[in-house]
């Protein structure tokens, strides 16, 4: 892919990246979508750290139930929220505000996980290839504590609604979430061997998009934009209803805790078994 098509395709990919990706909550905490505080970082505790715009921050700050229910009580979210462009790591490290506070989480030595999202101008600009801010956010956490893990979250395209059909909107996802595992593969070659991990949870929203097209989410799903509780999307921009919130989370249930979906309870209040969406994904995405 050269470099010209990477920066299109990306930037078709991820403008959620590149503009507001307000933050929704199925709380409004008042807090500017942040959660916790670096003085309340427990090393009794397992502590992970998301920073980043709000297509990951809801499956974050959901993350932390999800884990204490599938048997990691000890599981401490914290959240650094920024929206939109604000939130790629380009930005956060150029921020004062947010890169003191996302240090001072840091500085705790006690970060295990640490989280950020897609994608920084860099990383488009690059041809897929390079993102300087990852690389000093990571250095800076492995200085702290050289044990802390290192994910990589994919998100999905923003305003579903302007493409045509499932396949469209899919289009091009592949390859993306191929150039974003070889650049986490480079970030551990890079800090000697680092346990750093990809997760794609933006496919979970071209599979939904294409299962409702085909008529699979019926009693669940209504429309593809809507209301929370019956839509894929909650508005125009492309922020996820509850279906893809709870299915999302088993991702990074996985992704944080190596929980196999079809481990997980059964979801009552979804007629379809989003267990087992979750599970095809992971080995779609090679995830697992």
């Amino acid at each position: 892919m050269n470099k010209g098509m990477a920066f299109l395709l990306v930037s078709l990919l991820f403008s959620c990246s590149l503009s507001g990706c307000l933050g929704r909550s199925r709380s409004d905490d008042g807090d500017g979508g942040n959660m916790g505080s670096p003085a309340e970082v427990d090393s009794e505790e397992y502590n992970v750290l998301y920073v980043g715009h709000s297509f990951g921050r809801i499956f974050a700050q959901t993350l932390q139930d999800y884990a204490h229910d599938a048997g990691f009580p000890d599981h401490a979210q914290y959240i650094e929220m920024s929206g939109g462009a604000s939130g790629a790591p380009d930005a956060l490290w150029a921020d004062d505000d947010h890169r003191r506070n996302i240090k001072a989480y840091l500085d705790t030595g006690e970060i295990d996980v640490f989280i950020m999202i897609c994608c920084s101008i860099e990383f488009m600009e690059s041809g897929l290839q390079s993102d300087e801010a990852i690389w000093n956010f990571t250095g800076y956490a492995l200085e702290q504590n050289p044990a802390t893990r290192i994910g990589l979250a994919l998100p999905w395209k923003d305003y579903p609604s302007e493409y045509a059909d499932a396949e469209e909107y899919t289009d091009g996802s592949d390859e993306a979430y191929a150039s974003w595992k070889r650049l986490a593969s480079n970030l551990s070659s890079d800090h000697q061997g680092a346990d750093v991990f990809t997760f794609h949870h933006g496919a979970l929203a071209y599979e939904l998009r294409e299962m409702f097209e085909a008529g699979e989410l019926e009693g669940d799903i209504e429309d593809m934009t809507g209301s929370a509780a019956t839509s894929i999307f909650t508005d125009y921009k492309g922020h996820a209803g509850d279906m893809m919130v709870d299915t999302g989370t088993l991702i990074w249930l996985h992704a944080v805790h190596g929980v196999d979906p079809m481990d997980v309870p059964a979801f009552n209040q979804w007629n379809t078994d989003i267990r087992v969406i979750a599970d095809t994904l992971l080995d779609e995405e090679d995830q697992a």
